[in-house]
C-alpha cells in the first residue's frame, strides 16, 4: 500500500467506482503473473495485489518529509561512511 501512495499520490483524487472498474478485466483474465517495471514479478497472488491496489484510493496519503526534514536528514548524511 505504501508503494501505491508514494508513486501514484493521484489515486486518492479518482473516482473509486470508476477505478475499480478499471481492475475488473485484470481480475476476468487472472494472470499467473503480473510484470511491472518498477517491482518484482507478481507471481501466484493477482488477487491480493488487485486487492491491495482497489484499497488505495481509500488508504492514508503518503506525506513526505518538509523542507527542514529533509535538511536535517542530509545534515547527519556522510557519504564517505557509506
Amino acid at each position: 500500500m505504501l508503494w501505491a501512495t508514494v508513486d501514484s499520490p493521484w489515486v486518492h483524487t479518482v473516482d473509486p467506482a470508476r477505478f475499480l472498474a478499471t481492475l475488473q478485466p485484470l481480475r476476468a483474465m487472472d494472470p499467473a503473473a503480473i510484470l511491472s517495471t518498477h517491482l518484482p514479478p507478481a507471481v501466484g497472488c493477482t488477487s491480493d495485489l488487485l486487492d491491495t491496489i482497489a484499497a488505495a484510493p481509500y488508504a492514508d496519503p503518503f506525506v513526505g518529509p518538509d523542507q527542514a526534514a529533509l535538511q536535517q536528514m542530509l545534515a547527519g548524511f556522510d557519504p564517505a561512511a557509506a
